[in-house]
């Protein structure tokens, strides 16, 4: 089973009859982790012109490569292959098929820590000409549009599963309320590899040149072949033709450079972007499938034993029971051994002996359980997800040192780390796109993207490291240590902002203390308080004359 899931040829030749040519054109290549490379001569420019080499990959891939897709997701909903085609036990015994579905959870512990948080995007340019808190700003408001949350989200999550996901970015017209104008806005959505193909040029640097999105019904094939440069409809029911034929039907069939009068982009990518897992392509699950039909056999192996110990037979040896006896024991599982002829055997006085006891069979249940605990850990160590259900792992995260929680969390982290980088290309991709239609002036090479893995930390542990480096380091590398600050440089700048609006609010009370003790005292306001509360004015004498100036 896991020869059969893993990219490239099986090593059973059985498994796959892939014979490595399958009909595929010379202009055709696949690779070991079933990517469809194609003559970059032809490109995206004259593939409409090769309709023939489209039909060729698009049944490679629906005989080949979809039938390992659909294993996959059958394995992740439960569904698991081996377990359940094993033939049925004989004689009514106990033939019970459990399913232990590690593939969810470890799809699920992985999707989780790795997108369970949106990554956040940013631009930052050293071009003057560029706004970036308006541009930020108008992404943001974008992303929001779209629920980019969820879509990311379930764009990483196909890929843990298939080891490869598809992003399609596509237009649509919107009606604006206040033109009345029909206005195009680009929206997204997630598209699986069991109907969607891209397939990149044999160059060097393997650039996207084409995908291809399709749908399989009653001998027919129909769907979209996809472009920089437009979208093309084809469907074989409409060549009329008994090989089925593909035919653009959105352009003219009698131009042979199906210019499609519709349905044209003008893009400078291509709009289907893949996120692969990583550099193999290989699902979170993949190399694991053969240790989880060994834990599935174990744990059915586990229940048949129970339901055996509960329906024991009773073995009664040493004499006959009468039918009086048998009918009283009505509902046991009874098995009588007696001599057809009493001899001295066993006998006390020339008399049988007779005895009882249940048979049942030796579990092994100690054997079962160290291998199910060893296999258990074979798989998470495999796909390198941390076992949140591990019994080391049950004590709270306040209570381990924020260095043994990093060692847990190493593997996830790595493969995280690696994950990241290929969203980080496939975003660029996409905002390549996007800045072309919004005529920005942007570059995506400056986007910034930090992804927030969920990771427990040990915040008292980090507070008292940050107390202990007060005085010796810079704020912002002080707040650097602080796991909730995401920007300990803007956290400084909001900290000074504070202080300075206390020192304001504090320099505004003193004034006004001040100023309430001058009034009270009288200064300030041409005259001076006799202790009777009478005003005398201090520029007269005691004759009620002026003062003179002396001479």
């Amino acid at each position: 089973m896991q020869d059969y899931v893993l990219s490239g040829r099986p090593i059973l030749h059985h498994a796959n009859s892939n014979d490595g040519s399958s009909g595929l054109s010379e202009n055709i290549a696949i690779t070991d982790d079933d990517v469809f490379l194609y003559n970059k001569d032809i490109g995206d420019v004259g593939i409409a012109g090769h309709l023939d080499d489209v039909k060729q990959i698009i049944n490679y891939h629906e005989n080949y490569l979809v039938p390992k897709y659909k294993l996959k997701h059958d394995y992740y909903i439960g569904r698991h292959h081996k377990i359940t085609s094993l033939p049925e036990k004989p004689l009514n015994k106990p033939d019970n098929r459990l399913t232990f579905n590690l593939p969810k959870k470890l799809v699920s512990t992985f999707n989780g820590y790795f997108s369970g948080e949106p990554v956040v995007i940013k631009h930052q340019s050293d071009n003057s000409q560029t706004d970036d808190d308006a541009l930020n700003g108008k992404i943001q408001a974008w992303l929001n549009a779209n629920d980019y949350g969820d879509v990311f989200s379930e764009w990483s999550k196909q890929a843990d599963i298939y080891g490869r996901s598809y992003l399609y970015l596509y237009e649509v017209g919107i009606l604006s309320r206040e033109s009345d104008e029909v206005q195009t806005q680009l929206k997204m959505a997630v598209c699986s590899p069991r109907d969607t193909i891209v397939v990149y040029d044999d160059s060097i640097e393997h650039n996207p040149v084409f995908a291809i999105r399709y749908s399989t019904g009653a001998a027919r094939q129909y769907g979209e072949l996809i472009t920089k440069d437009a979208v093309y409809q084809f469907d074989t029911m409409a060549s009329g033709d008994a090989q089925g034929s593909l035919i653009v039907t959105n352009a003219d069939r009698n131009d042979p450079d199906r210019v499609v009068k519709s349905d044209m982009l003008n893009f400078p990518a291509l709009p289907v972007i893949e996120l692969a897992e990583d550099s193999d392509r290989a699902g979170l699950f993949d190399d694991s499938i053969n240790l989880i039909d060994a834990i599935d056999n174990v744990m059915s192996s586990k229940g048949n034993d129970n339901d055996t110990f509960n329906e024991s037979y009773l073995v009664i040896t040493g004499d006959e029971l009468d039918d009086k006896q048998i009918e009283m024991l009505q509902g046991s599982h009874v098995i009588n051994i007696y001599p057809k002829q009493k001899t001295a055997i066993n006998t006390n006085d020339g008399k049988v002996t007779p005895s009882a006891a249940f048979l049942s069979p030796d579990p092994h249940d100690e054997a079962k359980e160290n291998f199910l605990n060893r296999a258990i850990d074979m798989v998470y160590q495999t796909s390198q997800v941390v076992n949140l259900n591990d019994a080391n792992f049950g004590m709270s995260a306040q209570s381990i040192s924020g260095v043994a929680l990093l060692q847990r969390y190493q593997p996830m982290q790595a493969r995280a780390r690696v994950k990241s980088h290929k969203m980080d290309k496939a975003l660029r991709q996409m905002f390549a796109i996007l800045f072309k239609q919004w005529s920005e002036n942007a570059n995506p090479n400056d986007l910034t993207f930090d992804h927030k893995q969920s990771i427990p930390h040990n915040m008292l542990e980090e507070a008292q490291t940050v107390k202990t480096l007060d005085g010796q380091v810079s704020d912002v590398t002080k707040l650097g240590y602080l796991s909730r600050i995401d920007d300990p440089a803007a956290e400084v700048e909001r900290l000074k902002e504070e202080n300075k609006e206390v020192i304001d609010e504090a320099k505004v009370n003193v004034d006004q203390y001040v100023t309430d003790q001058q009034k009270k005292a009288g200064v300030g306001d041409g005259g001076a308080h006799d202790s009777a509360g009478t005003t005398t004015d201090s520029t007269t004498n005691k004759s009620g004359q002026p003062d003179r100036p002396a001479k």
